[in-house]
């Protein structure tokens, strides 16, 4: 009997989790896990691709788990495909999405085959083409899987943008229980993200924006227990780990599509791993794998998040302005060409951050709240040393003024309001970051 596809979130359940109100737009995703998998895919493809070529994207890597079977698959289906094998170092870029797209042309399908820069590239041409996309992932190594934004450097600007989540994927389980250790571990990292990402969100809602709802993080949250309760056993590679790390994965991805937006899984310590992307073009260190930047950034967090909880309304000073100021004059040292980029992102929230002053005084107590929920620095550095991760810049190649620059930089790269941007105005980022990085050396 071959297996077939299901629907990855329920849109009754999604309303009966919401708690703002809005309407939320289910995505129209549907999953097939099993061995079948790329048979399965092979066989919707030939009826998909009567007319138009299906577009192949994979990498070296991704090409030798999955993409020259599947390759294989679609001859053997008489499925008319172009392939574009990219070097397995590929990453998100605006200017490799232009040759993807280029590539794609008189394309009626896009399929990518890979984790992150895979997954981007084709979701962003996709949207440009107006064709379907399709995905198979394999490695359980990130959350995008499932969202509805994608994450590409644009004039060497990292940014999120709005993007059709995938139609379809296809899963062979024993691909991703078979993924290298390093990349299960980048995926721990990612998924647990959600933990001070969503308190984030909380906060900037309750001071701004008024968006928050609970439905994004309760989806999210929903295949916890299978990959928290024993992360040694994602580290010895067992089934049943491995999958429900997966699964937490594609529900964080989820998450952001529920929410329309990143905001859910991605807060102020997804810029810590923004900022060592971008700052390659400048010094030349090439960056570690996403998840595990983003680990960094989870301390860091949980730090800026420990220290905001023990101050009180009286301890605020009103220094916006000059903060904004003092802050905006260091980007041109900090990222030469990219600077104009920068400077738009965090000019974009000045007048945001100038109601700091108001702002945080009026609602402290409810803040303190947010902040008493999130979880220490040492439990989440537990998780990572459970998963076998040595979570130290030395062995992520990551150097201490690096680490301690971005910490102390990483919010001007984006317009959103994250706890780095509290932890600024408050005055105990600077502390947060010497603590974290003494934690992580």
């Amino acid at each position: 009997m071959i297996a077939s596809k299901h629907p990855i979130v329920d849109s009754k359940k999604c309303e009966a989790l919401c708690t703002c109100g809005h309407e939320h737009q289910t995505p129209a995703m549907e999953i097939l896990s099993s061995e079948e998998a790329y048979a399965v895919l092979a066989q919707d493809c030939a009826l998909a691709c009567t007319e138009k070529p299906a577009l192949l994207i994979d990498d070296e890597n991704t090409h030798t788990a999955a993409g020259a079977r599947i390759a294989e698959l679609l001859e053997d289906n008489s499925v008319p495909f172009r392939l574009v094998k990219l070097p397995g170092d590929s990453v998100s870029t605006d200017e490799l999405a232009d040759r993807i797209f280029n590539y794609s042309s008189g394309s009626g399908l896009i399929i990518a085959v890979g984790g992150g820069t895979m997954t981007d590239l084709g979701k962003f041409v996709a949207e440009k083409r107006e064709v379907p996309f399709w995905s198979v992932p394999t490695a359980p190594s990130m959350n995008g899987y499932t969202s509805s934004i994608v994450a590409i450097k644009i004039n060497g600007v990292k940014k999120t943008l709005p993007s059709l989540p995938p139609r379809y994927i296809y899963v062979d389980p024993k691909v991703i229980r078979n993924s290298p250790l390093r990349l299960r571990q980048a995926g721990f990292c990612d998924v647990l993200a959600k933990s001070v990402s969503d308190r984030d969100w909380q906060a900037e809602s309750l001071l701004f924006s008024g968006t928050y709802c609970a439905l994004p993080s309760a989806i999210a949250s929903e295949a916890e227990s299978g990959y928290i309760n024993d992360p040694e056993k994602i580290l010895q590679g067992d089934r049943q780990a491995v999958m429900g790390l997966f699964e937490g994965l594609l529900f964080s991805g989820v998450a952001m599509s529920l929410a329309g937006s990143s905001a859910p899984a991605s807060g102020g310590e997804h810029l810590i791993s923004h900022f060592l992307d971008m700052r390659e073009a400048i010094t030349g260190i090439k960056p570690n794998l996403h998840g595990l930047q983003v680990g960094t950034g989870i301390v860091l967090s949980a730090a800026c998040y420990r220290r905001l909880a023990d101050l009180e309304a009286k301890d605020l000073k009103p220094a916006a302005a000059e903060a904004f100021e003092a802050d905006a004059a260091r980007i041109p040292y900090i990222w030469e060409d990219l600077a104009p980029e920068v400077e738009k992102q965090f000019l974009n929230k000045r007048d945001r951050l100038l109601k700091f002053d108001t702002r945080l005084p009026e609602n402290w107590d409810e803040l303190k709240n947010i902040f008493a929920k999130v979880r220490t620095p040492d439990f989440f550095l537990d998780l990572f040393h459970r998963v076998g991760l040595d979570m130290k810049l030395s062995s992520l190649d990551i150097p201490e003024e690096e680490f301690l620059l971005g910490a102390m930089s990483a919010r001007m790269i984006r317009d959103r309001i994250t706890v780095l941007d509290l932890s600024a105005h408050t005055g105990i980022l600077e502390e947060a970051a010497r603590e974290t990085l003494e934690m992580l050396s």
